[in-house]
């Protein structure tokens, strides 16, 4: 997951990340293992930026739109489990899940109860 969201931050973002990551290295906040380990995922993005635009830019726009819509989904699930837990993070999501699914037939009925 953390490399998909290095995927689609912007280029300009990663010498900051590199900037915070130093500080955060001299500190002892983070492991050198863990560090050096950020710099390569940054790096390996940095080279293979263009080719990643491209392929989005290649992309019809729906996949485009369900890749963005799992990204939100990973990230929201990341960080309900962090400050909530396992079981009411799954609750939750398959909620949200069963709402996105459903939005499409509710909205069709909807415009069919008003005619």
């Amino acid at each position: 997951m953390r490399s998909l969201l290095f995927a689609l931050m912007p280029n300009g973002f990663l010498p900051v990340l590199l900037v915070f990551l130093g500080l955060a290295l001299i500190l002892g906040l983070v492991s050198r293992k863990y560090a050096f380990s950020f710099i390569k995922i940054i790096i390996i993005f940095a080279l293979l930026s263009p080719f990643i635009a491209s392929l989005f830019k290649s992309l019809p726009m729906w996949i485009v739109i369900l890749v963005v819509v799992a990204v939100i989904l990973s990230v929201a699930k990341k960080v309900l489990n962090l400050l909530f837990g396992k079981e009411a993070t799954g609750e939750f999501l398959g909620h949200i899940i069963y709402d996105l699914f459903m939005l499409p037939f509710r909205l069709i009925g909807h415009v069919c109860r008003r005619r």
